[in-house]
């Protein structure tokens, strides 16, 4: 190991979490080919022309239009709001009951054309960016769903791979931009602040996966830089570079990848 890779930028996800999301790209890659999107999905007019003031469901078609999944049948449903805990009780909210889901997926089996159910959380219709990553996550289920091979690793690992999947459709931006949120609270005598997540993958390893995906897909990965929350452009570009110096050829590295080392249930 050189002294450039002693003291060069570090990823933010070790060497076996890497092999893995490498492993994942290269199963989705197998199993559906290249994305349909053909350049970065961002939060602008050029994908979101309702930028979520036209409801749920206008949000959602723009969704599935930027995911290329416009045409798979889908019935999307309210689903249940997490449980609110007032400020003034806010102390308590780590023993409150678990939150409800961002979302969920279920093929219907039992309507005609076997549509998938997807379901949304009604507190999170306020954030367009938690909304579309919450879509695309439950559209990376659906995706998965089809596939005719086992996931690396084995189908119990399938929420990791959702995330990816859902990077590897073209919204890493949103999904790393709402796997950890804060908000400050105040009223009755007391302010604060709280913290939340959302998806499965870490803030890092999203952005390293952000990083994969734009590489395979033959695109400057720095480029989602400006559409990153603050504190994660430098994270993208520390793992742009850490990545450019690990396998300066991506594609290369997928390719080479043994799946049959990562085989499970």
């Amino acid at each position: 190991m050189g002294l450039s890779s002693l003291f060069g930028p570090k990823l933010p996800i070790d060497g076996e979490e890497l092999e893995f999301q490498l492993a994942t790209f290269k199963w989705l890659l197998r199993e559906f080919g290249a994305p349909a999107q053909d350049g970065l999905i961002t939060a602008t007019p050029a994908f979101f022309p309702s930028a979520g003031r036209r409801g749920v469901e206008v949000l959602f078609e723009e969704v599935r239009a930027a995911a290329g999944m416009a045409d798979w049948p889908c019935d999307l449903r309210e689903g249940d709001r997490d449980r609110e805990v007032d400020a003034g009780n806010a102390h308590l909210i780590r023993h409150a009951a678990a939150p409800a889901p961002c979302g969920t997926f279920h093929i219907a089996e039992d309507l005609p054309g076997r549509p998938a159910v997807i379901t949304y959380n009604p507190g999170l219709v306020n954030d367009t960016g938690a909304m579309i990553a919450t879509f695309a996550h439950e559209l990376g289920h659906y995706l998965m769903a089809t596939a005719e091979g086992t996931p690396p690793g084995g189908w119990d690992l399938h929420e990791l791979h959702t995330d990816l999947a859902a990077v590897y459709l073209g919204f890493g931006i949103f999904l790393a931009n709402s796997a950890r949120n804060f908000r400050q609270f105040h009223g009755a005598g007391e302010m604060g602040w709280s913290s939340g997540g959302q998806g499965y993958l870490s803030e890092g390893a999203l952005v390293t996966a952000l990083v994969i995906a734009e590489r395979l897909a033959g695109r400057d990965a720095t480029a989602a830089a400006p559409h990153l929350k603050t504190y994660l452009k430098g994270e993208l570009k520390r793992a742009a570079k850490a990545l450019a110096r690990r396998h300066p050829d991506m594609a290369g590295a997928v390719a080479a990848i043994d799946l049959s080392q990562f085989a499970g249930d």
